[in-house]
């Protein structure tokens, strides 16, 4: 016997010519590509746990740990040569300053002395200094005076030749010139009674009664001149020494000096 034959199943069918009419499924756009993980962090057991391995990590630390000690060693460095350089030039400006020379006043003298009539009167001055230069550089001076003043007034000057004193050496330096006659201030009149006590006072002591009167006039004495410094720098120095001199108006003589 043959068996029957197959019968559709009415739901199938209609489902299949339904999807027929419809045609094929629509298009979907294509999404992100999948995201790729990489493999798990290794894990190394030590004992009874795990830890896992950070080679960047560890890495980066590194890193940043030997940079950070590259720049504190600079810095120190930096500290350290900056110290030396400081000291260097402390102790080579202690050392080579230059430093203006020392003016000592030796002597003071008229060597000839004229008083003329009104109360003028006319002298040669002269004066003896010793110089000394306290650098170890020598020391060349120039444009060198001596000056000599009274009651304010200027009675004349005189240029010191130029010369050169050694390292740590001192030099006598003696200049004279002759003064033109001007007026001395004479010392008020006194009633006769007080010229008389006086004169006795001055009987008693021994000395003559025009001692009493002093003319003081004043010296000045500067040096210039320039040192050179480690043979490359020059500086220029400059000193000055003030006298005032008491002279006798009636012979010239020096009774003292003060600077």
């Amino acid at each position: 016997m043959q068996p029957p034959p197959r019968t559709r199943d009415p739901a199938i069918a209609i489902a299949g010519d339904g999807a027929a009419r419809r045609g094929p499924p629509p298009m979907q756009p294509p999404g992100p590509p999948p995201v790729r993980h990489g493999p798990p962090p290794v894990r190394q057991q030590h004992g009874y746990y795990y830890e896992e391995e950070q080679r960047p990590l560890h890495l980066h630390v590194r890193t940043a740990r030997s940079s950070s000690s590259a720049l504190a060693s600079c810095l120190v460095a930096a500290a350290f040569l900056a110290l030396a350089v400081g000291g260097a030039g402390a102790a080579l400006f202690v050392l080579f300053r230059p430093r203006p020379p020392d003016i000592a006043v030796a002597a003071v003298r008229l060597p000839a002395f004229a008083s003329g009539p009104n109360g003028t009167v006319a002298f040669t001055f002269e004066q003896t200094a010793a110089v000394r230069n306290p650098n170890r550089a020598p020391l060349a001076h120039f444009d060198s005076s001596l000056r000599v003043a009274y009651a304010g007034g200027e009675l004349g000057s005189v240029y010191i030749p130029a010369g050169l004193i050694d390292g740590g050496r001192t030099k006598d330096m003696s200049a004279s010139f002759a003064v033109p006659a001007f007026a001395a201030a004479t010392p008020p009149s006194l009633p006769q009674e007080q010229m008389a006590a006086a004169a006795a006072a001055s009987a008693q002591q021994q000395q003559p009664a025009a001692a009493a009167a002093v003319m003081e006039v004043d010296s000045l004495l500067v040096v210039k001149g320039r040192v050179t410094v480690l043979r490359v720098l020059t500086h220029h120095v400059e000193a000055a020494k003030v006298c005032r001199v008491g002279v006798s108006p009636v012979d010239g003589k020096v009774l003292g000096f003060r600077c």
